[in-house]
């Protein structure tokens, strides 16, 4: 997904030279990172624009309190690094669609409490999902993103770090007919827009 969101990003803005690392071990979550420590040297050693944090994906759910205080932690040390800290809200597991309602709140919150401004893929994902139930956005896990879930998680980035009306061609939609295409781009900009992103 960062790949496909350079892509989408050097596609919007011709010219810009855009670099995304990711740090990210399995199962990690955002105290596992904070305890092994290789952010906080990255974001001293480099200088970014902006951070995404993104816990694992049900600590929303089931680990708030450390999910809290660890995203506190690390919104204050991007913020000394002068970049911009964002909040990856994650999507329901496919056999839990309720569960949607409690991660939106839980990202509202953190985003209220710490400044952070949400990346509301979570909000997308559910709405797509309604709309177009017969594209699975999901692998065979119910968990991870498929191809076109990653798409949407892209999208979602683009308009959140930039005010675009329009998401450019790439290769990446072309299993997507052009009004699924258009209606997940229109999906994305909603929620992004209702977030105040």
């Amino acid at each position: 997904m960062p790949t496909m969101l350079a892509r989408l990003l050097g596609a919007s803005f011709p010219g810009m030279q855009v670099k995304t690392d990711v740090i990210a071990f399995g199962g990690a979550s955002l105290a596992a990172h904070w305890n092994r420590g290789e952010v906080q040297k990255r974001l001293t050693a480099e200088k970014w624009n902006a951070v995404v944090l993104q816990d694992q994906s049900t600590r929303a759910l089931r680990a708030l309190k450390s999910m809290q205080e660890h995203v506190r932690r690390f919104v204050g040390a991007i913020q000394v690094a002068g970049a911009k800290p964002y909040l990856y809200m994650t999507w329901a597991r496919k056999n839990d669609p309720a569960s949607q309602a409690n991660i939106v709140t839980a990202f509202q919150g953190l985003a209220e409490a710490t400044g952070a401004r949400v990346i509301p893929v979570g909000l997308a994902w559910d709405q797509f999902r309604r709309l177009r139930p017969e594209i699975d956005l999901y692998e065979p896990d119910g968990s991870h993103p498929s191809t076109i879930g990653s798409y949407l998680v892209a999208c979602t980035h683009l308009f959140s770090f930039a005010d675009i009306e329009a998401v450019p061609d790439t290769s990446a939609e072309n299993t997507l007919s052009t009004i699924d295409r258009n209606l997940l781009h229109e999906v994305c900009r909603t929620a992004v827009s209702h977030v105040g992103g």
